[in-house]
């Protein structure tokens, strides 16, 4: 599998090397950080309507 994104910061990442994964209806997100996974899991469809267009503070997790 090539890089992913991941959905609510939209860092392009590598699955084999994700902080995190979440099941959603079927198919697997991957997460940059554990930050972005709580984040998703809390309301899914607002980061895949988004497409990971979401913004953040600086900082919100340390790795982005």
């Amino acid at each position: 599998m090539g890089k992913v994104k991941d959905p609510v910061c939209g860092m392009v990442i590598d699955p084999n090397t994700a902080a995190a994964t979440s099941e959603y209806k079927g198919q697997t997100y991957y997460f940059c950080a554990r930050g972005c996974k709580v984040a998703f899991d809390k309301d899914p469809e607002k980061y895949l309507e988004g497409e990971g267009e979401e913004a953040h503070e600086v900082g919100h997790h340390g790795r982005c």
